[in-house]
Parts: C-alpha cells; sequence; structure tokens
C-alpha cells in the first residue's frame, strides 16, 4: 500500500499548480473570451448568472459559499493534522494534501491508478461537455454540465474519498495549493481574498460590470 505523506512534499505541491492553474484557465479563458465579443463558450459567471435569473435565492447561495470560502481560506491551519474530538464525535485529522479523514490519523492511502486520477478528470469534463452539446443542449445546459463535473471530479469526490475512506488523490485541495504559494509568494492569499471580492460583486450583480 501505497500512503501519501510528507515525505515528498514539493510533488504533491507541484501537482497542486498543474491541477488548479488547469481549472482557472478553464474558467478564466472563457471569460475574457465572452469579454471580447464571442459569446459561444459558456463562461461560469454567465452561467451562474442564468440561474440567478431563474431562481432568485441562488444569488445568496452564491454570496454565503464565496464567504465559507473565504473564511476557511483565512483559517486554513497548514501544519495542524488533528482536530480535537468533540463528546460523542470522533477525531479528524487532515491529509498531507489537505483534506479532512477520520482514518489512519490522516495517513491517507494513495488511490490505485493515481497517476490516471486528474486526466480520466479532465476528459469526463471534456466529454460531457461535447456529448450534452452533441445531444442538443443549450448553451446555458452545457455549462451547467462542464461545471458540475468539475465540481464533483475536481472537489466533491476527493474529499469524500478521504473522509469516509482514508484515500487520496495526487493533487492537494486548493487551500493547501494557495498557502503552499503563500510561502513563496507572500501576497498570494491577499491576492485571492481580493479577487473573491470582486467576485460576488460580479455574480450578484451580474451581467455588471
Amino acid at each position: 500500500m501505497a500512503f501519501v505523506d510528507d515525505s515528498e512534499p514539493a510533488a504533491h505541491e507541484r501537482w497542486g499548480y498543474v491541477v488548479w492553474a488547469i481549472v482557472g484557465a478553464a474558467i478564466a479563458i472563457p471569460e475574457l473570451w465572452a469579454a471580447a465579443g464571442n459569446r459561444w463558450w459558456p463562461t461560469i459567471s454567465a452561467t451562474i448568472g442564468h440561474l440567478e435569473q431563474s431562481w432568485n435565492p441562488v444569488k445568496i447561495i452564491v454570496v454565503a459559499l464565496i464567504a465559507a470560502g473565504a473564511v476557511q481560506l483565512l483559517r486554513y491551519p497548514p501544519h495542524q493534522n488533528e482536530y480535537a474530538a468533540l463528546p460523542g464525535r470522533p477525531a479528524r485529522w487532515r491529509t498531507a494534501n489537505g483534506r479532512l479523514t477520520r482514518v489512519n490519523e490522516g495517513q491517507a492511502e494513495m488511490l490505485p491508478f493515481a497517476a490516471a486520477y486528474v486526466p480520466a478528470a479532465l476528459i469526463a469534463v471534456a466529454a460531457s461537455g461535447a456529448i450534452t452539446a452533441g445531444l442538443g443542449g443549450g448553451r446555458f445546459v452545457v455549462g451547467y454540465v462542464i461545471y458540475a463535473v468539475m465540481a464533483v471530479g475536481l472537489l466533491i469526490v476527493p474529499n469524500v474519498l478521504a473522509f469516509r475512506w482514508g484515500k487520496e488523490v495526487p493533487f492537494p485541495t486548493l487551500p493547501r495549493t494557495l498557502v503552499n504559494l503563500d510561502g513563496r509568494f507572500h501576497a498570494a492569499v491577499t491576492v485571492v481574498l481580493a479577487g473573491l471580492a470582486v467576485l460576488v460583486v460580479h455574480l450578484v450583480a451580474y451581467p455588471w460590470p
């Protein structure tokens, strides 16, 4: 069995930069492309804006999620592995890649064929979008599918695997990656938090500015 520990932090750190840079590009490039006048690709802001127009409470949910993300980033404990158990609740730990787990005292076992996880997730995103478009899904339906599959594959599934079964994927969480980056570029977290503040305004007041 292969366990993820802190013996090769540089390798885990590089994985984080690669994965989250790809995610950032997948979000930023369509946004810039749309700003230049091309509306073919569904941007994440347009997709969320469409949801907000369809159901107004989405605006509240978006603000709450961004605020929660900012708080977690500020409180993120890069060196804290164990969480004191409350009465009646088992202890929690963080894996080397920054995910909460309740097994193996934080020593998560690497998934079999873990190196194939990221390519498989990206292929699933591209394939789901292409299939949805091929079936005649509208622009916003394609956006819903693409960003939902991205969230499931890169956020939800890795955290569930780590927490429930102590299984780890090869890349760290976004907060752990940002903390790593902040150690090399001390303004990183400040820049991200400023970006989140701008994002709140943009998504709540969409399509302005």
